[in-house]
């Protein structure tokens, strides 16, 4: 038996829950520390420690959903840095929780995020897709696309957790709010699920393609 908050919630469809948009394999759902409005997490339905845990095709699919998930919320929060935390086995490396997560946070320059990656982990080269890119890493990572196409990884080692909180706190002119614990930022998290609730449809929203 697995003791996760987020696999309870997402197995018990009458419950009380915060996802505003699912398929068959994952679900979106705003986050707590939501420190700007539109800051979701994605994730798999299925415990699961990293999405570089996923085999490749689940990836694709993943892409897919990740690239309308920002086309489509486009035009209320602009553009979309997308970042996991990724544990390895039992290392939760830069994360804080076991069950696997990508965030989706709204940031007005994403590339702005990319360079503090790089000040910290050093260059790295960019991937076109999300599977070749978490292919490259094989312990704990750190992952963040600035924009469709354009994927990074490094070694987790050096990067603080809750390091994308950091960084996109600080770009949003709170830089000592980062920690979720600390700033759940309940207001903004409602009034993200009260915009998106039953308006967000990820592109493989009609089929299944079995993540484990």
């Amino acid at each position: 038996m697995i003791d996760c908050a987020f696999c309870d919630e997402f197995a018990e469809p009458t419950a009380k829950t915060w996802i505003v948009g699912r398929t068959a394999d994952r679900v979106v759902l705003p986050t707590i520390g939501c420190l700007t409005e539109g800051y979701l997490l994605y994730m798999p339905q299925e415990h699961t420690l990293a999405f570089a845990d996923l085999e490749a095709k689940a990836l694709d699919s993943c892409s897919a959903d990740i690239d309308e998930l920002r086309r489509s919320l486009n035009d209320r929060y602009g553009p979309m840095i997308v970042a996991e935390h990724g544990p390895r086995e039992c290392d939760l490396g830069a994360g804080c929780c076991d069950h696997a997560h990508l965030h989706l946070i709204p940031v007005p320059d994403p590339d702005l995020v990319v360079k503090q990656y790089v000040e910290v982990g050093g260059p790295r080269l960019a991937f076109d897709n999300l599977a070749d890119c978490l292919a490259s890493v094989e312990e704990a990572y750190v992952y963040v696309s600035p924009a469709p196409d354009v994927h990074y990884a490094w070694p987790a080692v050096g990067f603080p957790r809750q390091w994308v909180r950091r960084v996109c706190a600080d770009i949003h002119g709170r830089p000592e709010e980062w920690d979720w614990r600390d700033h759940p930022f309940e207001a903004e998290r409602k009034q993200t699920y009260d915009a998106l609730v039953g308006q967000v449809t990820l592109a493989s929203a009609d089929s299944s393609d079995g993540d484990r």
